[in-house]
């Protein structure tokens, strides 16, 4: 995937896709790619500022010329903004991860 591809898909994001909160109209700044999963699956987080809803965009590119309309998304919840994820971010997922077996409903229902 190239640059202009995912201007094009940014552009439909911002046509296609506002805030779920507030109905804003997602710009540029708001919208932040988080990861290229293949040729035809990416993930962008939009980020609204006036409400500071954030949420996750998952496109997914379709090969043939048939038309396709965007679902509503259930609203997943909001979380504060933070600031960008630095190495050792990275490193602390990933030494968690090397432990991790999967369980997510006893992970989130530990007592602290």
């Amino acid at each position: 995937m190239n640059f202009h591809e995912l201007r094009i898909i940014v552009g439909q994001i911002k046509r296609g896709i506002d805030c779920a909160r507030c109905q804003r109209i997602y710009k540029d700044e708001d919208i932040t790619l988080i990861g290229i999963m293949s040729d035809e699956q990416t993930l962008f987080a939009v980020y609204c500022p006036k409400c500071q809803y954030e949420s996750f965009v998952n496109v997914g590119i379709h090969i043939d010329e048939t038309p396709c309309t965007l679902p509503k998304f259930t609203k997943l919840g909001s979380a504060p903004r933070k600031g960008q994820i630095t190495t050792n971010d990275v490193l602390d997922i990933s030494n968690f991860l090397k432990d991790f077996e999967g369980d997510f409903y006893s992970l989130f229902n530990q007592k602290k």
